[in-house]
């Protein structure tokens, strides 16, 4: 599995989201990881496209910019109960003043 970096620049102390597509009838979720140190998670939402079975939606990560510096969000789509993670979302993320 090889995922493409995407690369964000934030302003300290200021909030940034990050939202990728999701489907969580089918028990895939994203799972954040990242360096609490630098970046704080202040909130995470999923939002069904439609009230109709078995439809997706878009699963949303907002984070504050904690300290300058330089992290990787990594962001994993798996099942919480296993191992295998089914795709993966990189994030290189500069924050400066």
């Amino acid at each position: 599995m090889t995922a493409s970096t995407k690369e964000l620049y934030v302003t300290l102390r200021n909030e940034f989201s990050i939202e990728l597509s999701s489907n969580r009838t089918t028990g895939y979720e994203w799972e954040a990881d990242y360096d609490n140190t630098i970046v704080r998670l202040s909130a995470s939402n999923y939002k069904r496209e439609s009230e109709k079975a078995g439809s997706g939606g878009t699963e949303s990560f907002t984070f504050i910019a904690h300290r300058k510096g330089k992290t990787l969000i990594r962001l994993l789509y798996k099942r919480p109960w296993d191992k295998t993670i089914s795709r993966e979302a990189l994030y290189a993320v500069t924050i400066e003043d």
